[in-house]
């Protein structure tokens, strides 16, 4: 019965039924502004407002280099022995995160453990990839903030607590075994058979708890929770300072991690990942909201969001046209052949304290 209940629960319902009312705002707003895609200009400081297929290297650029684990650019082609040295130079040791420059939705992202696997990534990649040492505590949150244009202050809109996809073990079962007792971890098995790390037909001792999936994604098993009794002015006060030293961001979320809750309370954690304008406020879908409360607190987010495009428009800054929206997505999703895709030069940065080119061959 509990495996049914989870199944029909909102998180699992498909994305146009959650963002049934968010239709009826766009087409409102649309009418207003005479612009289709008038979202993009609400962060001018990032690609298209961070709405679809921005590079996760620029956005960390603008950042300050203290607020997020170091980080170094791999471009597509790099060869291994060019890379290697330059991560190590960093200070970036295993276990360490690699994860496409462009992607969303946990897409391509992994915690790599061993140099074997770091070495195979790197040498088959056919995107720019991302190297980065791994952020300081397990425990990870997403914080949704707005800024005003106009004064510079930031909210803290809401707090997403994560639980990561995890099984108990009882001396009998296999991790599949254990993972297909509930809907949630039923979804998961097919990737993680596939994945480089399977080991999913080990029986764990009774007792025992497995941390199944490392990335905190939804749709890789992980339970977004409201956590707003974590909000504290101190928490506030760093986001708002960190924000102080930012351009061109007014609305979008933090992806954080932290070594405890009090640590979070103190605002005392490190970015993994800023996103922009298409952010989803992960804690509408904690399992025990109804369809109606996520609908009310996805509508208070998405608001905001209008209201800070509206006040940039009127101080001159243009959303993207539609047109340019329409490339990328054809772009993305290849609707044209891959020779008249815009290809980015070769090269790497390194992000979190200093700029540094690496040569590649023939330089």
């Amino acid at each position: 019965m509990k495996r049914l209940r989870d199944r029909l629960n909102h998180e699992y319902w498909p994305w146009y039924l959650i963002y049934l009312p968010v239709f009826m705002i766009y087409v409102v707003e649309v009418l207003r502004s005479r612009r289709a895609a008038f979202f993009t200009n609400v962060n001018p400081g990032i690609d298209m407002g961070g709405f679809f297929g921005e590079r996760k290297s620029d956005i960390y650029a603008l950042l300050p280099g203290t607020a997020y684990p170091e980080t170094v650019l791999v471009p597509a082609g790099t060869t291994v022995h060019d890379i290697l040295p330059l991560v190590a130079s960093k200070g970036i040791q295993l276990p360490l995160i690699v994860k496409p420059d462009v992607g969303e939705r946990g897409r391509g992202v992994e915690r790599v453990v061993d140099k074997t696997r770091l070495v195979e990534m790197l040498t088959n990649a056919t995107e720019d990839l991302l190297v980065q040492r791994l952020a300081k505590g397990e425990h990870e949150y997403g914080l949704m903030f707005a800024r005003e244009p106009a004064t510079g202050m930031t909210e803290l809109l809401s707090i997403t607590g994560k639980r990561f996809l995890q099984v108990c073990g009882d001396g009998q079962r296999s991790i599949a075994e254990l993972l297909h007792r509930e809907y949630r971890g039923s979804k998961q098995v097919k990737r993680l058979r596939s994945s480089a790390n399977g080991g999913l037909d080990r029986i764990l001792q009774s007792g025992e708890v497995l941390q199944v999936e490392p990335i905190g994604n939804h749709c890789r098993g992980t339970t977004f929770m409201d956590a707003g009794h974590l909000r504290s002015p101190q928490l506030e006060k760093a986001i708002s300072d960190l924000f102080h030293a930012v351009e061109g961001v007014y609305y979008g979320r933090l992806d954080v991690r932290a070594t405890s809750e009090e640590a979070l309370k103190a605002g005392i954690f490190e970015v993994i990942e800023l996103n922009g304008v298409s952010s989803e406020p992960g804690h509408i879908y904690d399992p025990s909201y109804s369809i109606w409360r996520c609908w009310r607190e996805l509508i208070h987010h998405v608001q905001r969001a209008v209201r800070i495009s509206r006040e940039l428009k009127t101080g001159g800054v243009e959303p993207v046209p539609l047109r340019k929206v329409l490339d990328r997505c054809a772009q993305h999703f290849e609707w044209w052949p891959s020779s008249r895709l815009h290809m980015r030069s070769p090269g790497a940065r390194t992000f979190g304290s200093s700029a540094m080119a690496v040569p590649t061959e023939g330089s």
